[in-house]
This record gives structure tokens, C-alpha cells and sequence, in this order.
């Protein structure tokens, strides 16, 4: 299949900095810089990634939460909410969720809405084009399942009730609702299970086990992009890396500007470039988004 390479795109992200103590620009310029550079058909690839942010605002707006708005998402604030009073021009899943919530049922009557968007939008996603993303959400997904299982095997919850069922590729799903979770039954299905288990059940601090799975999901991005030089599934793969920067940012700031480094030296390393493809982007990375 024919790919195109982003070399100048590309060429510019070890130039992005971190500053967590000056006002200026936010990772909204990067988003904005896809948008200029990237092919209108790759560019819908990524905005499958930022969806992630529409679908916890059109929660909040929904269920009245009052959280801060995160604008890094797809739609504006105003548009969802037009979208909520008549979804005429919104992804289906999110039609589909908003029409459910309305008539207060639900597609899945286990589900709490929380859950059943995640099922919704993982159905939808893992429809992707892509070999790499198409891998990533399943990853991400079943990654969630298997956490989500063991919590509640150690807390006494309804298991079927908190898992998010996909009809695509769903035999971890199903293997998770009917055993304990081990990982023998996943070795094939999900990468790093044993590592996954391992962390889940560790006596870690929740702290600690955020960052060793987020270590999990670096890994995975690398080893799923190794060959990948100057493609969309280099590009995707910052993406997605630099959202969990941010969320651990948030989170504790020492821990996200250490996570930018390795970002950007990991960047570094994994090729030279030559000088004509030299670009400074600068994007600075701020503690609040």
C-alpha cells in the first residue's frame, strides 16, 4: 500500500519544547500543524485520536458534570451542544449514545453511559484503515478490560457490568466474563498480558501502577513503529505519546517532563535527519491544557 512520508513534519518534532512555568503555546499548535500538513485522509486518522477528549466532554455536558471543557478535542463547545439538542452532523456513535440517553435506555441495558460510549467508540475506531491504529485501540482496549477485570475479581464487582463490550475481535472480552483474568488465556491475543497482570495485581501504589502500564503502552507504540520513519504511523504514534505526557503533566509535573524528554530523545535517536528536512516547531507544553 502506498504511504506518504512527512518529512518535514516529522524533521520538526524534537524541536518541541517543554515549559511548564511560561504562558505560550500548547500542543493545540501541533494539532493545528497536522491539520495544515498532513493529507486530508491521514488527518481523519488522527482526529480518531483526539476523539477520546470529545467523548469526555459530550459525558460532561450530558450528565451536567461541570468539569473544565477540554478543548483538544474535535468539536467545540458550543457545537456539542447543538449537537446534544439534534445530532444531525456528529460521529454516529456519538449520535447513537445521545439519542439513548435521551430515551434512558441504552444499547446495553449492564452499561452505565460511561461505559457504553467506550463500547460505542471502540466499535467505531477498530473500523479504522489502518494496520497500526486498527492494532493500538485494540491493545488499548482490551489493556482496559483486563485492568478493569481484575479490580473487580479483588472488589467484588459485577464483571460483565464494567467491561466494555466490542463486537470486533472480542475474545478477550469474552474469555475475561467467564474466567479470572491470567495471563496463559491472553498470550496470543494481547501483547505484554503477563506484564499487564503483573502490575494489576502488584501491591504498587496506583501512582506507580499508571506509570508502569504507561510504560507498557511506550513500549507497544515503539515496537509497532519501529520501521515507520517518516510515515502517519510515526506521526500517530506521537500523538498518542504525547497525550499521555500531558495527562502526567497534570498529574505530576516531574513525571511528565521526564516523560517529554524520553519522548523527544526517543525521537533522536531512531534516525538522523538530514539538514534540508531541519524544521523548528517549537510547541511548549504548559501544565494546564
Amino acid at each position: 500500500m502506498f504511504k506518504r512520508n512527512y518529512y518535514c513534519l516529522v524533521a520538526g518534532l524534537p524541536d518541541i519544547i517543554i515549559d511548564g512555568n511560561k504562558p505560550g503555546e500548547t500542543s493545540h499548535e501541533f494539532k493545528n500543524e497536522l491539520a495544515e500538513q498532513l493529507h486530508t485522509s491521514d488527518y481523519k486518522l488522527a482526529e480518531l485520536l483526539y476523539l477520546h477528549y470529545d467523548n469526555m466532554n459530550l459525558l460532561n455536558l450530558l450528565l451536567k458534570q461541570d468539569n473544565r471543557f477540554i478543548t483538544l478535542g474535535n468539536y467545540t463547545e458550543e457545537y456539542l451542544e447543538e449537537q446534544i439538542k439534534e445530532p444531525t452532523n456528529i460521529v454516529d456513535y456519538m449520535k447513537q449514545l445521545i439519542f439513548n440517553f435521551k430515551a434512558e435506555t441504552s444499547g446495553n441495558s449492564n452499561l452505565s453511559s460511561e461505559n457504553e460510549l467506550q463500547s460505542l467508540y471502540y466499535e467505531c475506531v477498530l473500523q479504522v484503515k489502518n494496520d497500526f491504529l486498527e492494532q493500538w485501540f485494540m491493545f488499548d482496549r482490551d489493556m482496559k478490560n483486563i485492568l478493569t477485570a481484575v479490580n473487580c475479581r479483588k472488589y467484588g464487582y459485577d464483571t460483565e457490568k464494567q467491561l466494555i463490550p466490542v463486537k470486533h475481535e472480542n475474545e478477550v472480552y469474552e474469555t475475561l466474563i467467564k474466567s479470572s483474568p491470567k495471563a496463559d488465556l491472553f498470550a496470543d491475543e494481547v501483547p505484554y498480558a503477563d506484564k499487564i497482570l503483573q502490575i494489576a495485581e502488584s501491591e504498587m501504589d496506583i501512582s506507580e501502577k499508571e506509570k508502569a502500564l504507561d510504560n507498557i503502552k511506550w513500549e507497544f507504540l515503539d515496537e509497532h513503529t519501529f520501521f515507520n520513519y517518516f510515515t502517519i504511523e510515526k506521526i500517530l504514534s506521537f500523538v498518542i505519546k504525547l497525550k499521555i505526557v500531558e495527562r502526567w503533566i497534570e498529574l505530576d509535573n516531574e513525571t511528565g517532563k521526564a516523560l517529554f524528554t524520553r519522548l523527544i530523545n526517543d525521537i533522536k535517536m531512531s534516525y538522523n535527519f538530514p539538514e534540508e528536512f531541519s524544521v523548528k516547531t517549537k510547541i511548549k507544553i504548559q501544565n494546564n491544557f
